[in-house]
C-alpha cells in the first residue's frame, strides 16, 4: 500500500511547486443534497429513482497543437469525449516545477507502454506563454495531450476542477478518471514510476 504523507499546502495560487516524493491524497466533491420528508410516524420515506441527465460539453478546450477536447459532465466525475473507455490522468503542471519535470519520463513511457488504454492531458498552470508552451512539448519530445492554462476555456476548467477537488495551487496535482468517468484518485505531489503504476491498475478496475 502506498504510504502518503500529509503536506501543508502553500497559500500562493497556480505558482506553487511541491517538492514531496509521496504527496497528499484528496477527495472529489461528489455531494449530492437529498431532500426528506418528516413522517408522522417515522417511518422511511420510499421515493421512485429518478434518472439523472448530466450536462454534456460543459468545456471545449484547446491543446497547444490545436486539438480541442470535449468534457462531459458525470455521475462522480468528468468524462473527455475524446477519450472514452480510457483511463486518464488528468495532471496540473508547471513548467519551472522540478517534481514535475521528474515526471515526464514516466508518462512518456506510460502513455508508450498502455497504448489506447491510458490518456494524460498535462495542463501547465504556471503562466508559460502558449507559444513557448508549444516548444516546451516539442523539446521534451511530450507524447500526450499539452494544455495551456492560460487560454480562456483551460482557465475555466482549471477553476471547475479547484472547486470539486478542492486543489488551492500546489503542483504537481493529479486527478485519475476511470474509464466510466467517475474520479478515483486526486493525489497532490510528486511520484514515481510504481506510484503511477498503482494508480493506473487502480482505475482499471
Amino acid at each position: 500500500m502506498t504510504k502518503t504523507i500529509s503536506i501543508a499546502i502553500l497559500a500562493f495560487f497556480l505558482t506553487a511547486c511541491t517538492s514531496q516524493e509521496n504527496g497528499e491524497e484528496k477527495k472529489f466533491n461528489t455531494e449530492k443534497i437529498v431532500e426528506t420528508t418528516p413522517e408522522a410516524n417515522q417511518t422511511e420515506k420510499i421515493v421512485e429513482a429518478q434518472v439523472i441527465t448530466y450536462p454534456k460539453n460543459i468545456f471545449e478546450l484547446l491543446d497547444v497543437d490545436g486539438n480541442k477536447l470535449h468534457v462531459d459532465e458525470a455521475e462522480n466525475g468528468i468524462i473527455f469525449q475524446e477519450h472514452k473507455g480510457k483511463v486518464v490522468f488528468l495532471l496540473f503542471f508547471g513548467y519551472r516545477c522540478p517534481p514535475c519535470l521528474a515526471e515526464i519520463p514516466v508518462l512518456k513511457e506510460m502513455v508508450a507502454q498502455k497504448g489506447d488504454k491510458l490518456a494524460v492531458i498535462g495542463l501547465e498552470v504556471q503562466r508559460l506563454p502558449e507559444e513557448q508552451l508549444k516548444i516546451f512539448k516539442e523539446t521534451k519530445k511530450l507524447n500526450y495531450s499539452v494544455l495551456s492554462g492560460e487560454y480562456m476555456e483551460n482557465s475555466k476548467f482549471v477553476s471547475y476542477i479547484a472547486e470539486r477537488a478542492q486543489w488551492t495551487g500546489s503542483i504537481p496535482f493529479l486527478v485519475g478518471i476511470q474509464p466510466n468517468g467517475e474520479v478515483g484518485v486526486v493525489h497532490l505531489g510528486g511520484m514515481g514510476k510504481a506510484d503511477f503504476e498503482k494508480v493506473f491498475e487502480k482505475l482499471s478496475n
